[in-house]
């Protein structure tokens, strides 16, 4: 049977190597700091850009240093990005 293979290591939509652009700072934003599903602090650095400057990404948060006890996991309940990776750091 053959085979069907791909270079994943390239993108054949972009005519540059991204990595050799240099590109400049849009625009600095302080991120708010809420309270996210259950209660859970976030800070959420991205709130209020543009989402056609935020490609690759959605979110960036950041949650708040928080120590929850054994059986008090604190969620939230079914949202429209529900399933999209947070990059939470």
């Amino acid at each position: 049977m053959p085979a069907v293979t791909a270079d994943t290591t390239t993108l054949p939509r972009l005519s540059v190597d991204p990595a050799s652009t240099l590109r400049t700072v849009k625009k600095v934003t302080n991120a708010p700091q809420g309270y996210e599903g259950e209660g859970f602090p976030v800070r959420r650095a991205f709130a209020g850009v543009d989402p056609i400057d935020l490609d690759p990404f959605i979110h960036m948060d950041q949650m708040g240093e928080v120590e929850y006890a054994p059986g008090e996991p604190k969620g939230t309940p079914w949202h429209p990005h529900r399933g999209f990776e947070t990059f939470t750091y």
